[in-house]
């Protein structure tokens, strides 16, 4: 059995499946790339057996070493941060067991998209679309984050911005995103991300980080680092902006 579990977007939220599903687990292997991961509390709950960073393994070479501990009959897990199912390349291990014969459950995690909703209190029926904020590929920015904010603020839906994780592990932190926003709007010129355009941010949720709720040109400022997401607000409702307003921080100096 192919085990595929989520352990939330930092400590303190992992479920006690997930706990369980680790320790009952022959073969540990984690990745790190879509999220932080919870290396501690990953480590305290394999009681003994190694765990080994399988992000090559997956790139690179189909989930070999996961593969393999299969074939000898053994329960295997994969760790991840944050829900599993939300990445696409889970989806292609899933498919990939399920055509070798080998059965597969996933054990679903706390997904940093309801925890920034629940941070920022926001209602997720207003969710419009996810998109994510890249650094520029050749020079060239992605449009997509622009395009869709457009869409869902016709509709008077949220947006919600992942923000990109550079091959070195990097995360971008919430001032390069609003650089690139604003860079976007230079060359887009539709109103949609204006420096006193307002946004939530959550950021290193789990890790000792903050909901912020502030103007987009205040981010440049912004010594907070990744990793983080922005959610770019439709026409707050009473009790969504009551409750935003009291559970969020603003940058020193800026008034309420």
């Amino acid at each position: 059995m192919l085990y595929i579990v989520g352990l939330g977007p930092g400590p303190g939220y992992a479920t006690e499946a997930a706990l369980r599903a680790i320790r009952e687990a022959d073969c540990v292997f984690y990745e790190d790339y879509t999220g932080p991961l919870d290396l501690e509390t990953l480590r305290r709950a394999a009681v003994g057996e190694p765990v080994r960073l399988a992000r090559r393994d997956l790139e690179e070479e189909s989930g070999r070493r996961i593969f393999e501990c299969l074939r000898e009959g053994r329960r295997a897990v994969l760790v991840t941060a944050g829900d599993p199912a939300l990445a696409t390349s889970h989806h292609a291990l899933v498919a990939l067991a399920r055509a070798r014969g080998f059965p597969v459950q996933i054990i679903p995690g706390v997904s940093i998209i309801c925890a920034a909703f629940s941070a920022a209190c926001l209602s997720i029926y207003k969710l419009g679309g996810v998109a994510t904020v890249t650094y520029p590929r050749r020079g060239i920015y992605s449009r997509r984050p622009y395009e869709l904010a457009e869409q869902n603020l016709r509709r008077d839906m949220h947006t919600l911005l992942l923000l990109d994780v550079r091959e070195d592990g990097f995360f971008m932190p919430p001032r390069d995103a609003a650089e690139i926003l604003l860079r976007l709007e230079e060359e887009e010129q539709r109103g949609v991300f204006t420096p006193d355009s307002h946004v939530a941010v959550v950021y290193r949720l789990g890790w000792g980080g903050s909901t912020l709720y502030t103007q987009l040109r205040d981010l440049l400022s912004l010594e907070a680092e990744g990793p983080a997401v922005i959610i770019v607000p439709a026409r707050l409702s009473p009790v969504e902006r009551e409750c935003l307003e009291a559970v969020a921080h603003r940058p020193a100096g800026e008034a309420p």
